[in-house]
């Protein structure tokens, strides 16, 4: 549906004015009438510019149900832009009526389904694109949606393996941040409150670390807040496109990360190359798609390589091998297959998807036991500091 910024009169002569979704004007006057008891008097359409088009999201759900449902239709023999407009309709209210909306809009003009997604890189990237305008070219455009809904649905389970080794190191960090937030700012300046009220002026080295970072947090509290705002900043700083290829190299050198890392963009990868193979997309235009998802710096390097030995009229299996980021395995596996790199990117595939799963899960075994350890000598520090001082008053006292 479109946007309209109408202004209109009710039937007890007041004047009103609203932002209404609606198809055309027609039912945007018959909305008002049911709606506000009114009829319009002027209505603009508020047109979507090309930036907020590209900012625009979906989720992998909505997107995967609303794929489910268009190829359902296309399968069945409703015309491309008929299925758009019930796609639009029974979509939810928000972003994806607008987004289908806006799609159904961009087809009549240019004619072209590929085309008129374009304008939303957020949802549809550009290998969903050439999937789209490879089938759309052959008149196979249900088969170009159906191969679209199983890549996303593969990307989707590649990404949620990526959120479930962030997940955990994250959510510890937030929990430790707060406690110690709460130590510093709550309890311990009253515990040191209270040895100062009992006479207690001298006190241990590890009490007086941790009442002297206390006293820093309460004095000054913008710099703490700069202190614990550093790792975000440095994860924030780490995905902008300067630094991401130092952040990427970084990442590969560390031993367990490493093999996450590699299992992760290798499936990204394979996965995309085998979906745009079949499809009859080119070997150097599938594997520049594969650079834009591989999802690590170094790996879109490596496949830039590749690219650029192939077009010197080199294999393909050449071109991994000399590129020296992959896999001893990936390299023999694309040079003797070089003659089915469709079958071979999907066996592929399958063994990194597997694989990310085991290495995640690898990689985040070992880190528990790290972050336990170090969660286990705060607690153990804090104890200290706190139990310390308190037999020193009672040996005292005695």
């Amino acid at each position: 549906m479109a946007r309209f910024r109408t202004r209109f009169i009710r039937r007890d002569g007041r004047r009103r004015a609203a932002t209404l979704e609606a198809h055309d004007l027609a039912s945007l006057g018959s909305q008002v009438e049911s709606q506000f008891q009114g009829y319009v008097v002027e209505a603009r359409r508020l047109e979507a510019t090309a930036a907020s088009r590209g900012r625009r999201r979906l989720s992998s759900s909505l997107l995967l149900a609303a794929l489910d449902s268009l190829e359902l239709m296309l399968v069945s023999g409703v015309r491309i832009n008929s299925a758009l407009r019930t796609l639009s309709l029974c979509a939810p209210r928000g972003t994806a009526r607008l987004v289908w909306t806006e799609v159904v809009r961009q087809l009549e003009e240019t004619g072209s389904f590929s085309d008129a997604l374009r304008p939303f890189p957020r949802i549809f990237d550009d290998s969903m694109i050439g999937l789209v305008a490879a089938h759309e070219a052959a008149g196979r455009l249900p088969e170009g949606i159906r191969h679209v809904r199983t890549y996303v649905a593969q990307m989707r389970s590649i990404r949620r393996e990526s959120l479930r080794a962030v997940a955990y190191p994250a959510l510890v960090l937030v929990v430790g941040l707060a406690a110690s937030g709460v130590l510093c700012v709550f309890t311990l300046p009253r515990f040191a409150k209270m040895l100062h009220d009992i006479g207690v002026k001298r006190t241990n080295r590890v009490t007086a670390f941790f009442f002297a970072l206390s006293d820093f947090v309460v004095r000054h509290p913008l710099a703490a807040a700069a202190v614990v705002a550093l790792p975000f900043a440095a994860a924030w700083v780490a995905r902008r496109r300067p630094f991401r290829p130092a952040c990427d190299r970084l990442l590969l050198r560390l031993p367990v990360v490493r093999g996450a890392i590699e299992a992760l963009a290798m499936a990204r990868i394979c996965v995309t190359y085998r979906a745009l193979s079949e499809a009859g997309i080119r070997v150097v235009e599938a594997l520049e798609a594969c650079a834009a998802v591989a999802g690590n710096a170094v790996y879109a390097r490596g496949l830039a390589s590749v690219v650029a030995t192939v077009r010197d009229n080199a294999g393909v299996g050449a071109g991994f091998e000399r590129a020296r980021v992959f896999a001893p395995e990936v390299v023999l596996a694309v040079k003797s297959g070089e003659g089915s790199l469709p079958e071979v990117f999907g066996r592929l595939a399958e063994y990194y998807a597997t694989e990310a799963k085991h290495r995640v899960a690898l990689a985040l075994g070992l880190l528990e036991p790290v972050m336990l350890i170090g969660v286990l000598i705060w607690v153990f520090g804090v104890a200290l500091a706190v139990v310390l001082p308190v037999v020193e008053v009672v040996n005292e006292i005695h």
